[in-house]
């Protein structure tokens, strides 16, 4: 009786009060508004040079925590030489305010409760320490907010040394409980 009272408390807890909770309830508009603020906000994300796998084709899984803007968290999950690039995965955690606050998403959301994802074509900018543009190839958004983008292995020298991801897909988002 206890064990299934404690079940159905985490439940609604995690439903309610978790950050995966508040951002599906917002998301939803589930007693919550939510309005956008702006589009094409971008970050800037420094990828060092000791965790690009140029010897290995085994995939690095990680869980590096490159930025922090408005409650959201961009994270650098998963590097991946694939042979001839090498694709650098992120994905987003949220800090949020039960009541009201901010967010990025790299998602539109529509009215009519549909949603678009932002074209990963125009969102991507990858340069050097010095400012010298690097060529990527290609590119992904999703699932949610997540994004990637791979390196050829002709710019590899351009990449040893580190260098800047400049992504420009996200949504600044404000929302409230109703």
């Amino acid at each position: 009786m206890i064990s299934c009272f404690l079940l159905i408390t985490y439940v609604f807890y995690v439903d309610q009060y978790s950050n995966e909770g508040i951002l599906k309830n917002v998301i939803d508009r589930d007693g919550y508004t939510l309005k956008k603020l702006k589009d094409d906000v971008a970050v800037e994300l420094f990828i060092e040079p000791e965790w690009i796998p140029f010897h290995t084709n085994v995939e690095q899984k990680m869980d590096i925590i490159l930025a922090e803007n408005d409650n959201t968290n961009i994270h650098l999950v998963e590097v991946w030489n694939r042979g001839n690039d090498i694709y650098f995965s992120f994905d987003t955690t949220y800090n949020l305010d039960y009541n009201r606050g901010k967010f990025l998403y790299n998602v539109l959301f529509n009215e009519d409760g549909s949603f678009t994802h932002s074209s990963s074509s125009h969102v991507f900018t990858l340069y050097t320490k010095d400012g010298v543009p690097i060529e990527w190839g290609q590119s992904g958004v999703g699932p949610n907010s997540a994004f990637g983008v791979a390196v050829d292995d002709s710019n590899y020298d351009l990449i040893k040394n580190g260098f800047y991801i400049k992504y420009s897909g996200f949504y600044l988002y404000e929302y409230e409980k109703n």
